[in-house]
């Protein structure tokens, strides 16, 4: 019973310590780890917060009269929405001048669909950035098609893993002994 008490023990603390934690993306982190653009596109990030991008469009109208004579007037109009929630992990697919960096999070690898996350002014994250924010939505490019991202995705910034690995070097040699 003790042993197997010990065993969920080792178990909990290895489950709750493999997990390297999750901190901000900063241009600190940046400048203090000389992250280049190598180095960037190497990293594992995460979106902080939900992202909601929505994309409307209109088509043309339909008029025509029905059997009964009566005026039919048709519209037709779509609505494409992007989710992408908290956690999902995503890549780095460029990086641009002015502390911008380009993630995508799309599973099947299309790297034209990103969004840029940056800090401009040395504020602090990453944050998701957009063309013009206007009203409480941001306007986008996703894929090469205009999309707005609701307000609360304003808030969303990147996230990165770290985990710190101290190398600590022994070396032993037996000595003999001197005889005379």
């Amino acid at each position: 019973m003790k042993r197997l008490s010990v065993l969920w023990v080792a178990l909990a603390a290895l489950t709750l310590f493999s997990c390297a934690p999750k901190k901000p993306l900063t241009n600190q982190i940046i400048q203090d780890y000389k992250l280049g653009e190598g180095e960037l596109k190497k990293l594992q990030y995460y979106v902080s917060s939900d992202i909601v991008l929505r994309r409307g469009e209109k088509k043309e109208e339909e008029k025509g009269a029905d059997d009964d004579g009566k005026l039919v007037i048709s519209e037709q109009a779509s609505l494409d929405e992007i989710y992408i929630p908290a956690g999902t992990p995503g890549v780095c697919v460029g990086v641009y001048p002015g502390n911008k960096i380009a993630i995508s999070f799309d599973e099947k690898g299309d790297d034209s669909k990103f969004l840029v996350f940056g800090d401009p002014n040395n504020t602090g994250r990453y944050r998701l950035m957009g063309a013009e924010w206007k009203n409480g939505q941001g306007k986008l490019n996703y894929g090469g098609k205009v999309y707005y991202a609701t307000g609360s995705s304003a808030a969303a910034y990147l996230k990165i893993s770290m985990k710190r690995v101290k190398k600590f070097k022994r070396s032993r040699k037996k000595v003999k002994g001197r005889r005379v």
